[in-house]
C-alpha cells in the first residue's frame, strides 16, 4: 500500500531535513496562520528555497490575490487551502498557478457527538473537483472556547465516513486529523487514502518535531 505521508507544521530547516531523511513525501508549512506552527511569509521563503522535499504551502482564508502571491513566490509543490475558500477561488488559482491545488474539507471530530453529512460533503468535493482541485484533504473541526477550530486539533474524524467519501470521489483523498505513530497504520488500513497528513502527532513540543515519533510513524506506514 503506497500511502503518501505529509508532515505538516514545519517551522525550521532541521525539521524539514529530518522528515525528508526519514522518507516523508511532503512537508507542510503554515503560511501566516495564527498558530505555534505558523511561519511568516518572509520566513517561509527561506524554508522553501532549496527545500529537501516537496512542500505544501498551507493558507487559511487568504484572499485569492494573496494566495496567488504565495503560490507564485514560494513555488510549492502544492497550495493547500485550509479555510472557507470557494470553488471560484480555487478555479481562479488553478488557472494561474503551476502547482497543485489541495482543498481541505472539515468533518466533525469523531468524539464530538456530531454525525458527518456524507452526501453533502460528497457534493462539496464534486464542486471542488469541477473547479480543478487536485486533491482533497479531510480534517477535523472542533468547537473550542466558543469558536470553530479548523485542524491542528489532535482529534480524529470518522474513518468510516472518510472511507465512504474516498470511494465516492475520483479525487485522491488525503486523511488528516489526530493521526500519530500509534494510530496512523490503523487509519490507513481503514480508509485506504491516497495519503495522510499530520503535525501535532509527531511533535516533541508545539512547532518542533520529535525524531523518534517521526521515524516510528513513517516506518509503520511503510510496512503496510
Amino acid at each position: 500500500m503506497n500511502c503518501k505521508i505529509k508532515i505538516c507544521g514545519l517551522t525550521n530547516r532541521d525539521d524539514m531535513e529530518l522528515v525528508a531523511a526519514e522518507g516523508a513525501d511532503y512537508g507542510g508549512i503554515l503560511i501566516d496562520i495564527d498558530s505555534p506552527r505558523g511561519v511568516r511569509f518572509v520566513d517561509a521563503m527561506g524554508l522553501c528555497e532549496g527545500a529537501p522535499l516537496p512542500v505544501a504551502a498551507v493558507t487559511l482564508n487568504k484572499s485569492a490575490e494573496d494566495n496567488l502571491r504565495v503560490g507564485e513566490t514560494l513555488q510549492p509543490a502544492a497550495l493547500q487551502l485550509h479555510g472557507d475558500e470557494s470553488a471560484e477561488t480555487t478555479a481562479f488559482l488553478k488557472e494561474r498557478l503551476s502547482c497543485e491545488i489541495w482543498k481541505v474539507i472539515h468533518l466533525p471530530a469523531h468524539d464530538s457527538g456530531e454525525t458527518s453529512n456524507i452526501e453533502l460533503t460528497r457534493m462539496e468535493i464534486e464542486q471542488f473537483a469541477g473547479a480543478g482541485v487536485d486533491r482533497i484533504v479531510l480534517d477535523a473541526a472542533v468547537i473550542q472556547n466558543g469558536a470553530v477550530k479548523l485542524g491542528g486539533t489532535g482529534k480524529t474524524i470518522d474513518w468510516w465516513a472518510a472511507r465512504v467519501l474516498r470511494e465516492a470521489t475520483r479525487l485522491p483523498l488525503i486523511l488528516a486529523g489526530g493521526l500519530n505513530e500509534r494510530n496512523a497504520a490503523d487509519a490507513v488500513i481503514a480508509v485506504e487514502p491516497y495519503g495522510i497528513d499530520l503535525s501535532s502527532g509527531v511533535e516533541r513540543e508545539k512547532g518542533k518535531k520529535d525524531p523518534e515519533k517521526v521515524k516510528a510513524l513513517i516506518a509503520r506506514v511503510r510496512e503496510l
